[in-house]
């Protein structure tokens, strides 16, 4: 019984396919966001500008977006189960 449940929830998880959608669109806003504010406070951009605000902005706010994508993938998939 216990090899039956543990057989469901591995094909489970290995039918959800995420698309990361939100994952990109996190992380250019994130991104844009840390530049924009970068930018009022600098004199100039360089490239060490747009290596920080991908790293404080673009990366941890794709992986928020990458969370969200995961659990919209996952409710689609047990939707589509229920109907």
């Amino acid at each position: 019984m216990s090899e039956e449940i543990i057989k469901k929830e591995v094909n489970i998880k290995n039918e959800i396919h995420i698309t990361y959608y939100f994952s990109i669109l996190f992380t250019i806003v994130g991104t844009l966001s840390i530049l924009l504010l970068l930018y009022y406070k600098m004199d100039s951009l360089s490239l060490f500008t747009v290596l920080l605000s991908i790293s404080a902005g673009g990366l941890p706010s794709g992986v928020i977006g990458a969370f969200i994508d995961y659990k919209i993938s996952e409710y689609k998939l047990k939707s589509s189960k229920i109907i």
